[in-house]
C-alpha cells in the first residue's frame, strides 16, 4: 500500500515558488542586485578603520612565597573569578582617564578611550586582549600600548600602596611597645615584617606583563569589503526568495494560472492580454487587433476542440466578481466566431448592468428585457455590429441583442418560460449562442440559465480575483450540479512572442496544454490557427 502523501509535489512547490519569484521579479531583483551594490557603494565611502592588539598576561609571580616561604597576598581560590576579575580592572574608567592623560598629540577624554577600545578574554587563558580602533593605524598602536601600559601601572600602583599601608600600621604597632618589648621577640618580629614588606612593595608588578606589544596594522579592520558584499548577498538571496512567498502567502489574490485550475478544478483554456484596446471599442464596429484578435482566436480553437464530440452551440460566460472582464470576453469571443464566418449571436443577459449601449450607442433601447415582458418581438431587438481585424473590415457582423431597459425584477424574468424558449430558438437560428450573465456568485440573475446552455465559461482577472471569491464560485457552481467548461485568466502579460509576430498566450501546466484533454486540445489549437493564418474557416459549430 502506498504511502500517504506528507505534502504537495515537488514539481508543484517548484512552480509556485517560480510564479512568485516571476511576479514579484522587482523585488527579487532590488533583493538580490541592490543590496550588494549598496554594500560595496557603502564600503567603498566608508572611513577606512585600523585595529591594533597589545595582549597582557595576568599571573601571580609568588614573590612573598619564595621570599618568606609564605604567601602574604593571597590569589583568588576561583580562576574563572580572578579572570573575570582582571578583565573588570582592566576595563575600569580609571584606567581610561590615566590613559588619556598619558596620550600625547591628542585630546581625548576617559569616554572616547572607551568607545575606541575593546577588551576580551583569549580564551580560557589568562590572556586579555586589548584592542584600539582609529583611522590612524599609528595612533591605534600608540593607545593600545598606552592603555597596556596604564594598567600595569594603575595596577602596581595599587598594590604598593596595599602594602605601603601595612607598613605604616606595622610601624604604628613597633612605636607602642615599650622599649623593653621593642628590644625583645615582639619587636624584632615587628621589624622583620616591615622590611620584608617593604622588599615585597619594590618587586610589584601588579600582576600582569604585557606579552605582546600592538604593531602597526597593515591593512583596515573595517570596512570589511569582501564580507559585506558577500553577507549583503546571502541577505539579498534570502529576501530575494522568502518576501515574495510571504506576500503571496498574505496576499489573498490570484496571482498564478495553476492556482487558478487548482481552486476551480477546471483547466484554463485562454489567457487574454492586458489591453486598452478591448477597452476602447465604441461606435459602431468590433476591432479585433493583432494580440487580442490571436488571444480569442486560440480561446475560441480551444473551446471547439477541448471536446470534440461535444456540440457547443451556446456558452455562457460569468465571473467571480464584477470587474473581471466576462462582458470583454464574451463580447470578443462571439465577434471571434464572426469574424470566421459563424452565424453567431451575443445575447447580454446582465440586466443589472448592461455595458454595450454605452460601447455601441447605435443599439436600440429595446433589448432582452422588453422581448421578456413581450413589449417587442425577438426579431425586432437584434442589431448587427460590423467586425474588423486590424483595422480592415472584414464583411461580417455579429448579431447582438442588448440588455434592454433595467427591469425591477432581472431574476424572475431570467427563469421564466419566456428565456427557456428564446434560448432554444437562438440555438436554432445560430450555430453559436454567446449569453453575458451577471456574477453568480454576487446575484442569482443566471443561475436559471445555467443548465440551459451547452456549456458555462469562467472569467477571472489576474491579479485582481481573489482566492476567496474563486473558491466561493466553485462551491456555488458545484451545488448548482453544473461544471465549467473551464477559465479565461484575463488581464495578463504577454509570455512570449510567438506565432506570425503575435503575442502568444498559452494556457497553463507543464506540457502546454489545458487538461489531460492536452494533446487533443493542442492539435485543434494548431488547426486553427493554420486556418487563420490561410484565411479560410468553416463555418462550423463553435
Amino acid at each position: 500500500m502506498p504511502a500517504a502523501s506528507s505534502g504537495p509535489p515537488a514539481d508543484t512547490v517548484a512552480r509556485s515558488l517560480r510564479a512568485s519569484l516571476r511576479h514579484h521579479l522587482a523585488i527579487v531583483v532590488l533583493a538580490i542586485v541592490a543590496l550588494p551594490a549598496g554594500a560595496l557603494a557603502y564600503s567603498l565611502m566608508a572611513e577606512k578603520q585600523y585595529t591594533a592588539t597589545a595582549k597582557l598576561l595576568f599571573r601571580d609571580p609568588g614573590f612573598d612565597q619564595k621570599l618568606f616561604g609564605s604567601q602574604i597576598l593571597a590569589p583568588s581560590a576561583d580562576p574563572a573569578r580572578e579572570a573575570a576579575t582582571n578583565l573588570g580592572l582592566v576595563s575600569l574608567d580609571t584606567v581610561a582617564q590615566r590613559t588619556a592623560g598619558a596620550i600625547e598629540g591628542r585630546r581625548l577624554t576617559a569616554a572616547q578611550i572607551r568607545d575606541k577600545v575593546s577588551i576580551a578574554a583569549q580564551g580560557q587563558s589568562n590572556v586579555v586582549a586589548v584592542s584600539a580602533t582609529d583611522t590612524s593605524p599609528d595612533f591605534a598602536v600608540q593607545l593600545a600600548n598606552t592603555l597596556t601600559s596604564q594598567y600595569i601601572a594603575f595596577r602596581r600602583d595599587a598594590d604598593r600602596t596595599k602594602l605601603r599601608e601595612a607598613v605604616g600600621l606595622l610601624r604604628s604597632q613597633l612605636k607602642a611597645l615599650t622599649q623593653r618589648q621593642r628590644d625583645g621577640r615582639e619587636g624584632r618580629s615587628l621589624r622583620l615584617q616591615v622590611e620584608q614588606l617593604r622588599v615585597l612593595a619594590a618587586l610589584q608588578t601588579g600582576n600582569a606583563e604585557r606579552v605582546q606589544p600592538a604593531r602597526t596594522p597593515r591593512s583596515p579592520s573595517s570596512p570589511k569589503i569582501a564580507r559585506n558584499v558577500i553577507l549583503a548577498l546571502i541577505i539579498g538571496v534570502l529576501l530575494g526568495v522568502g518576501l515574495p512567498l510571504l506576500l503571496d502567502r498574505l496576499d489573498r489574490r490570484l496571482r498564478d494560472r495553476d492556482e487558478a485550475e487548482s481552486l476551480l478544478g477546471r483547466p484554463v483554456l485562454g489567457v487574454v492580454p492586458e489591453s486598452d484596446a478591448l477597452r476602447a471599442d465604441h461606435g459602431d464596429a468590433l476591432h479585433l487587433e493583432g494580440m487580442e484578435a490571436e488571444a480569442f482566436r486560440t480561446l475560441r480553437a480551444n473551446l471547439r476542440y477541448y471536446d470534440v464530440d461535444r456540440d457547443l452551440r451556446s456558452l455562457l460566460i460569468t465571473s467571480a466578481a464584477p470587474g473581471d472582464g466576462k462582458s470583454t470576453v464574451a463580447r470578443y469571443l462571439a465577434a471571434t466566431a464572426a469574424a470566421a464566418g459563424v452565424r453567431a449571436v451575443l445575447v447580454e443577459a446582465d440586466l443589472r448592468r448592461p455595458t454595450l449601449r454605452e460601447l455601441y450607442p447605435l443599439l436600440p433601447s429595446e433589448g432582452l428585457a422588453e422581448i421578456l415582458t413581450d413589449q417587442v418581438p425577438l426579431t425586432e431587438t437584434i442589431q448587427q455590429i460590423p467586425v474588423s481585424i486590424a483595422g480592415a473590415p472584414t464583411g461580417r457582423a455579429l448579431d447582438v441583442i442588448g440588455a434592454g431597459m433595467a427591469p425591477p425584477n432581472p431574476t424572475d424574468l431570467l427563469e421564466s418560460v419566456s428565456m427557456r424558449t428564446i434560448l432554444a430558438e437562438l440555438q436554432v437560428r445560430y450555430d453559436f449562442v454567446v449569453v453575458d450573465s451577471s456574477p453568480v456568485t454576487i446575484v442569482p440573475d443566471s443561475i436559471p440559465i445555467l443548465n440551459q446552455v451547452s456549456g458555462v465559461l469562467v472569467v477571472m482577472r489576474e491579479s485582481k480575483t481573489t482566492k476567496v471569491d474563486a473558491r466561493r464560485l466553485r462551491d456555488q457552481l458545484a451545488h448548482l450540479g453544473v461544471a465549467p467548461l473551464g477559465l479565461v485568466m484575463n488581464g495578463s502579460e504577454p509570455v512570449e512572442r510567438g506565432y506570425d509576430g503575435y503575442y502568444s498566450y498559452a494556457p497553463s501546466g507543464s506540457n502546454g496544454s489545458a487538461s489531460d484533454n492536452g494533446s487533443r486540445l493542442s492539435r485543434g489549437v494548431r488547426r486553427e490557427l493554420r486556418r487563420a493564418q490561410s484565411g479560410h474557416d468553416e463555418p462550423a459549430a463553435s
